[in-house]
Parts: structure tokens; C-alpha cells; sequence
């Protein structure tokens, strides 16, 4: 698995990024992505996870991602709305 590259630091604002896993913090590292990150680190994303993983993050319970960022991942990995959390 690729490292966290320098351009992404940015995306962790509240995290020592010397201490993120990849593979441990998984989840957190998809979603700080789908919810604050531009196209290159969606590329990079696709790039270092596969897409059941991500999509096992946008249909998580109880995700951090807010109802417009679920939507417009719903609709890009075609998942049906029924399977998605609904955050208030």
C-alpha cells in the first residue's frame, strides 16, 4: 500500500499523519477523503483501496460522511439509498 502522500496532510489537520495506518485506519482515511478531498486525492484513493472497500465506508453506520457527500457517493459507486445511514 502506497504511503500517505504529503499532498493529503492537509486532509488531517487533527491527526499526527506519521502516526495514520493505512490498513488500521482505513476507514478514517476513505472517509477524511470522500467528505474534504479535491479529484487528485480521489484518484489516489481509488489508487491504494479498492472499491468494496470504499463503498463499505459510504454504507457504514453511523458514517462521517454528511447527507449531501453520502448522496453524491451513492450515486457514483451505484448504491442504492436504502443502504445508506441517514445522518441528521
Amino acid at each position: 500500500m502506497m504511503p500517505l502522500p504529503i499532498t493529503k496532510k492537509s486532509l488531517f489537520w487533527d491527526t499526527d499523519v506519521n502516526t495514520i495506518s493505512l490498513v488500521e485506519n482505513k476507514r478514517y482515511v476513505i472517509e477524511r477523503i470522500l467528505k474534504f478531498g479535491n479529484l487528485a486525492d480521489y484518484m489516489w484513493l481509488k489508487n491504494t483501496y479498492s472499491p468494496d472497500e470504499i463503498k463499505k465506508v459510504i454504507i457504514r453506520d453511523r458514517s462521517e460522511l454528511d447527507k449531501r457527500s453520502l448522496n453524491f457517493w451513492c450515486s457514483i459507486y451505484n448504491i442504492e439509498n436504502h443502504y445508506v445511514p441517514r445522518n441528521s
